[in-house]
């Protein structure tokens, strides 16, 4: 049996791995801010211009909140629950939880849609059939539109299970 908490850091590692799968993009740089570890802050070369990548509730680096930049690419990532089921019952019940990794991308408005598209097959592709211990990536979900006056934004929804 999976807790919640075992599940985000599973998720949290693999979001971390993002920086790797990107490795063969060549152009610019490629910045992963989170939780302080040493497998995050690594800057590699990409395609895509210096994209940040933020998880919910993180301070930067000097300890002040997430400014979002307004001339690069960035993403948010959250983890969402959803529902709670009883899967099974032995020793005990077995309850299998539910939720949703949303990634939203954002792109300076003006630089065309092509390197979205490429920062969401990134995303689809790490995260595309994912599993770890108890908790599996069932579903990932073809890039939506976002309404935002400053960024072009597409959000990536992941469904998941654990246990």
């Amino acid at each position: 049996m999976m807790t919640l908490t075992q599940a985000e850091i599973e998720i949290y590692k693999r979001v971390g791995q993002f920086a790797d799968r990107s490795k063969y993009l060549v152009g610019s740089t490629l910045l992963l801010i989170g939780d302080n570890s040493k497998n995050l802050g690594t800057e590699l070369d990409t395609t895509l211009e210096n994209i940040v990548v933020r998880t919910e509730n993180q301070m930067n680096e000097e300890g002040k909140l997430f400014k979002a930049p307004t001339n690069k690419p960035w993403c948010k990532v959250s983890i969402q629950y959803a529902d709670s089921q009883m899967a099974s019952i032995g020793d005990g019940p077995c309850i299998r939880d539910y939720g949703m990794i949303s990634i939203q991308c954002f792109t300076p408005k003006s630089n065309g849609t092509l390197a979205m598209t490429a920062l969401c097959d990134q995303w689809r592709e790490l995260l595309q059939s994912f599993g770890v211990s108890h908790l599996e990536v069932y579903k990932v979900h073809a890039p939506q539109s976002m309404d935002d006056q400053d960024f072009y934004a597409k959000i990536i929804r992941a469904e998941f299970r654990v246990n």
